[in-house]
């Protein structure tokens, strides 16, 4: 039974970064860049002010209260049609070009403004409130690189650089199937025994936030007939994820299905809990993860190994859930023979971060994943953790 590590390992060496394409600048939010950005200009593109104020020469302004003649205003977007002359000083609004001959931008608030003349109440110094041309970006700097994730940030990057259209990775189709003659669509009122398959929507979400298309399914009966038939719909994804029927139970058949000719099973359970009934092959060419059936099962075993696959798929170098190290706010007990995700939550008190259980940790509580925000990683082999001490999270979702 390989372990998480080795597990994911394994999984991503059969996942292949998709093919580019290019898309508008507008459509670029969330993607990742299919190549290095190297900026065709210098921004800013010129020197200009970062206040508002005035511009002034330092001989004029050496001391307090020297007075000047306001010899013209300067809003953004223009430039002077003039140098600057002893004795003067020109309005200048944030962002217009520094006047030729200009040394200092003196803040508003630093002086007292009459109507043709300023008198300077504070000495500058030299080069004060002047962005200077190529500051944040020079001609020929790599200023976005493969991999990166295209954030709001990076739009306006982008959009400085002029880039209408911008070179991205594909996002993969991942077709999502939910199995069980147990499970009823949401549609469906439930009924001796039947319950409404959450895993269906957790997981058609889970692709989403992780960057990929959902092509869902819909849910396959315990019998070979549905369960091919479904299957077949699946021809053009890039990754298919399956909920249910990699267990034990007679009626489990997707890791069946995975051992029969044409197809492959890589491994069957990954030593970790919850999600030890991972099954992980090819059915049809395509990259299949067999999560187990029980809720926290499943989200635990796609942020382990689908989110990182996709992600790969999308060309990130970035795959794993961030960590963080906190101090246990409670202490914990674990059985310690395997590794443990424990739902978490994750809070900062001050300049420490403390972290505890969420409550009840059974695999089908799906409300200790609603309520956290992290995995507290108990490692196999250490039964006992006392309070305050250090232990490693991974999150899944914002903390405060």
């Amino acid at each position: 039974m390989p372990s998480v590590e080795k597990a994911r390992e394994i999984i991503l060496s059969y996942i292949k970064t998709l093919p580019q394409e290019k898309v508008s600048l507008e459509k670029a939010l969330g993607r990742y860049l299919a190549e290095d950005i190297v900026s065709p200009l210098e921004i800013p593109s010129t020197d200009n002010s970062a206040m508002d104020g005035y511009a002034v020469r330092l001989e004029d302004v050496s001391s307090p209260g020297a007075t000047l003649a306001i010899a013209s205003v300067l809003p953004a977007g223009y430039t002077a049609d003039h140098a600057l002359e002893k004795g003067q000083a020109i309005k200048i609004m944030t962002g217009a070009p520094i006047p030729p001959g200009a040394e200092a931008v003196v803040k508003r608030e630093d002086t007292t403004e009459g109507a043709a003349t300023v008198t300077i109440n504070k000495v500058p110094k030299k080069h004060e409130n002047i962005r200077f041309r190529g500051e944040d970006i020079r001609i020929g700097t790599t200023i976005l690189h493969e991999g990166d994730l295209v954030g709001p940030a990076q739009i306006g990057v982008l959009a400085s650089m002029r880039r209408l259209v911008v070179p991205v990775r594909q996002r993969p189709l991942v077709a999502v199937l939910a199995t069980g003659d147990e499970i009823l669509d949401i549609d469906e009122v439930p009924s001796g025994g039947k319950i409404t398959s959450s895993n269906s929507y957790t997981m058609i979400s889970l692709v989403k936030a992780a960057g990929g298309i959902p092509l869902y399914l819909g849910i396959a009966r315990d019998t070979r007939e549905d369960l091919e038939k479904k299957l077949s719909a699946a021809r053009k994804a890039d990754l298919l994820l399956t909920s249910g029927g990699v267990s034990m139970g007679d009626y489990d058949l997707v890791k069946t299905v995975m051992a029969e000719e044409g197809n492959s099973l890589v491994f069957w359970k990954v030593d970790m809990k919850p999600g030890r009934p991972l099954a992980f092959g090819m059915i049809r060419g395509i990259p299949t993860l067999g999560l187990p059936g029980n809720p926290v099962s499943t989200m635990t075993a796609f942020y382990q190994f689908a989110r990182p696959a996709i992600l790969k798929m999308m060309g990130a170098h970035s795959i794993l859930l961030p960590r963080a190290r906190a101090r246990l706010s409670v202490a914990l007990e674990h059985k310690a023979d395997r590794p443990e995700f424990m739902r978490g939550i994750l809070v900062r008190q001050g300049d420490d971060l403390f972290v505890g259980p969420t409550g009840p940790q059974g695999s089908g509580v799906l409300t200790s994943m609603a309520s956290g925000n992290c995995y507290i990683i108990l490692p196999q082999g250490k039964t006992n953790f006392s309070q305050g001490e250090f232990v490693e999270c991974e999150l899944y979702h914002e903390f405060s």
